[in-house]
């Protein structure tokens, strides 16, 4: 699902930017580790503000952004030259199976209606001891205005958090007390989701 001008403020503006950068990321390396030499996927990655920061604090080789919105895909490239972007659904990601060490994402697979197929996807891209660093926003208050930042808003039924985990394991991610439920941040801020975690590929 693609924002909306107002979207694309709220998800790409300086504040987010930062947090992503220097909180979020601070919580997904510590739950999940770094992956050194290794190859990373930003689901959603609009301007590409978290691009270059998370391939230096991961210490990932090589990393890949992607995004359904053709506009931030341009800021994107703007900002940060030589970073492969793909235009792209997170339904259908256009890698091949264990493509990828780590998946990030920074709120964007809770928009999507299908969610659980959007999952699969993630799954299947991850290889063997793959990470999903993953932030979602499960909470009603927190998702009151998405109807008025997307385009073509669809309805959905919204995991609570354990719903979503429980998601994650029945796909061989597992998660276990890798996951953070920051609750308080995200009702003061409305920039920050209220469940963070690391999924890992199990065999």
């Amino acid at each position: 699902m693609r924002l909306n001008a107002l979207g694309r403020v709220s998800m790409n503006n300086p504040v987010r930017a930062c947090l992503q950068r220097y909180l979020m990321a601070r919580w997904f390396e510590r739950l999940g580790g770094r992956v050194p030499a290794g190859v990373g996927l930003e689901i959603g990655c609009g301007r590409g503000a978290a691009l270059r920061p998370l391939r230096e604090r991961f210490a990932l080789r090589r990393i890949v952004g992607l995004d359904l919105d053709p506009v931030m895909l341009g800021r994107a490239r703007r900002r940060g030259p030589g970073v492969p972007l793909v235009l792209a659904d997170g339904l259908q990601l256009p890698f091949g199976d264990g493509a990828f060490d780590a998946v990030f994402d920074f709120g964007a697979i809770h928009f999507v209606a299908n969610w659980e197929s959007a999952l699969d996807e993630v799954r299947r891209v991850l290889r063997g001891g793959g990470r999903y660093y993953f932030e979602w926003v499960t909470g009603r208050f927190l998702r009151t205005f998405y109807p008025l930042a997307t385009q073509g808003f669809e309805r959905m039924r919204v995991p609570t958090p354990d719903a979503l985990l429980a998601a994650l394991e029945r796909r061989g991610l597992a998660v276990g007390d890798r996951v953070l439920r920051p609750r308080l941040a995200a009702a003061a801020t409305w920039l920050v989701g209220d469940v963070i975690g690391v999924g890992r590929v199990t065999p």
